[in-house]
C-alpha cells in the first residue's frame, strides 16, 4: 500500500493510502513526482530561511558543552494513563512518561540547545530522516530534534488504527494528519521549512503525545536515560544554553566556550 493522495475533512488535510487500487503503470511515477516536488520545495524554503538566520563558518578548533539535567526537587508523582480505547491491546493503563528520571537523578527527554546562535558549523547536507513510531499505543521517542529540511518517517508497530497528527505547538496549526491503519504501515514526510516546536498527538488515542524540536542550527542534543547531553564543535564565545522539558518548561544558563576546550554546564529544572 502506497501513500498517494489526501482529502479534506473538517478543514484538515488527511493523508490516505490507496496505492494497490491504481494501475501499476501509473502508480510509481505519480508517487515519485509528488514526493520529489514536495521535498525539493521544502529544502529550497529551508535554505532561504536559513540564509537569513544562520551563517555557516569554518569551525576548526571548536569547544564542547557537556552536562547533566536534573530536577531541583523530588520527582512528582503522576498517576498512570487511563486507557479509554483498544484496551484489549493497549491495556487498561500505561505508566505516565512525563518525568523519566534515572537512578542518579538525570532527566530523560530534555531538549538542550544554544539559543540565538547566528554562526557555526554547517547543518548536515544529507540528513537521515528522523523516526516516530507508534508502538504499544504510545509514541517513541517522546522527545527528539531535527533540522529544517529534514524528513520524518512515521510508522506503526500496532495492529490498531492510529492517527499521527503533528501541530505547531504555539498555534495548534495542523502540519499534516496521517492515518496508520495497520501494523507495518509507514509514511515519510518533510518537516516544516521553518524552525518550530512541533506537538504530536494521536486523534484515535488522546493520551499519546510526542514533541519534535526543529532548529535552523545544529547545536542541540536530547538527553538520554542518564540525563546527560553533549554539544560539539561550538565556536568560541559566550552563549545562552536552554534546557526544555515538557512539564517543567525552560531553564536558561550562560555558558562560555573556549577554543578546543570542554565546559561542563549542569542544569536543574524546577518540577511542576
Amino acid at each position: 500500500m502506497r501513500l498517494i493522495g489526501n482529502r479534506i475533512k473538517g478543514g484538515i488535510v488527511i493523508e490516505f493510502a490507496a496505492g494497490p487500487y491504481l494501475p501499476k503503470a501509473c502508480r510509481k511515477p505519480r508517487l515519485l513526482a509528488r514526493t520529489a516536488a514536495v521535498v525539493s520545495g521544502t529544502l529550497l524554503l529551508s535554505q532561504l530561511a536559513l540564509a537569513d538566520s544562520y551563517t555557516v563558518i569554518p569551525v576548526t578548533n571548536g569547544g564542547t558543552i557537556q552536562g547533566t539535567v536534573k530536577l531541583a526537587g523530588p520527582t512528582p508523582t503522576i498517576a498512570p494513563i487511563v486507557v479509554t480505547k483498544n484496551q484489549d491491546y493497549c491495556g487498561e493503563s500505561i505508566p505516565n512518561p512525563v518525568y523519566v528520571v534515572g537512578k542518579d537523578g538525570g532527566v530523560q527527554n530534555v531538549e538542550v540547545y544554544l539559543k540565538d546562535i547566528t554562526k557555526g558549523k554547517a547543518l548536515p547536507t544529507d540528513p537521515v530522516a528522523i523516526s516516530l513510531v507508534n508502538t504499544h499505543c504510545m509514541f517513541k521517542p517522546r522527545v527528539q530534534a531535527a533540522t529544517v529540511g529534514q524528513q520524518i518517517t512515521i510508522s506503526s508497530e500496532d495492529p490498531v488504527l492510529h492517527n499521527t497528527h503533528p501541530q505547531n505547538a504555539e498555534t495548534n496549526a495542523t502540519i499534516y494528519n496521517i492515518a496508520l491503519p495497520y501494523k507495518g504501515f509507514s509514511v515519510t514526510k518533510p518537516l516544516p521549512a521553518t524552525p518550530e516546536l512541533i506537538k504530536v498527538k494521536c486523534d484515535a488515542h488522546e493520551w499519546m503525545r510526542a514533541w519534535i524540536w526543529e532548529f535552523d542550527q545544529p547545536y542541540f542534543a536530547t538527553t538520554g536515560d542518564d540525563g546527560k547531553f553533549t554539544i560539539k564543535d561550538v565556536p568560541p564565545g559566550t552563549y545562552t544554553l536552554v534546557a526544555w522539558q515538557e512539564a517543567a518548561g525552560e531553564k536558561s544558563v550562560s555558558v562560555t566556550v573556549a577554543a578546543g576546550k570542554t565546559v561542563t554546564a549542569d542544569i536543574q529544572l524546577q518540577p511542576k
